[in-house]
């Protein structure tokens, strides 16, 4: 297991509490906003790195007739997320790895990620991922700290930055790029919406 997921597993219990979950607030309503402006009612929304579930709760109220599927690599947290989950409704929640996505090719029309990247064990990996299950009409809504270290060659606006990377390495082209007001200097966010090219 790696050692961001080990840490995830003991956070669990008190992740809900911590500031770095009031600072995702606004970064989860801005991913839901962007995504209901370019896909309002999606049948599907795969939530990756889901925690404890915060933005599916959310997402409940503004997609209701989609099916809500929460996934994590920590146990730990998938299990908080099934425990503070109306029962009525409640996302499917799944244990695995965005570079090794547990869903058919082209079977998902809205995936979001938030402040995740920096725990995956392989970005383009993931990203490849994503797009495999992305369908035609999909969107792909991701938000980090920008620049999110170590990754800050993935996000600089150059040649080589988060668009080119995304254009060329993974079938995504972005649609919407830009920064996230209210989460304040303490959480510097940006927030991209792509869909396949």
């Amino acid at each position: 297991m790696a050692a961001s997921a080990q840490l995830f597993e003991r956070w669990a219990a008190t992740y809900d509490q911590s500031l770095i979950a009031t600072l995702a607030d606004p970064v989860h309503a801005a991913v839901l906003t962007a995504a209901h402006h370019h896909l309002p009612r999606p049948r599907h929304l795969l939530d990756l790195g889901c925690g404890t579930g915060r933005l599916l709760h959310k997402a409940a109220d503004r997609f209701p007739t989609a099916r809500l599927i929460g996934m994590d690599a920590a146990h730990a947290m998938l299990t908080v997320a099934r425990r503070t989950t109306p029962s009525e409704g409640s996302p499917a929640m799944v244990r695995a790895r965005a570079e090794q996505l547990p869903f058919p090719d082209a079977s998902l029309d809205l995936i979001t990620a938030t402040l995740t990247c920096r725990h995956w064990r392989g970005v383009r990996a993931g990203l490849a991922e994503i797009t495999r299950v992305l369908t035609a009409d999909g969107l792909f809504v991701y938000a980090d700290v920008h620049p999110p270290a170590p990754r800050r060659r993935w996000w600089r606006r150059s040649e080589r930055g988060g668009r080119h990377l995304l254009g060329q390495t993974t079938g995504l082209q972005v649609i919407e790029d830009r920064p996230i007001a209210g989460c304040g200097p303490l959480l510097p966010c940006r927030l991209l919406v792509t869909c396949r090219s």
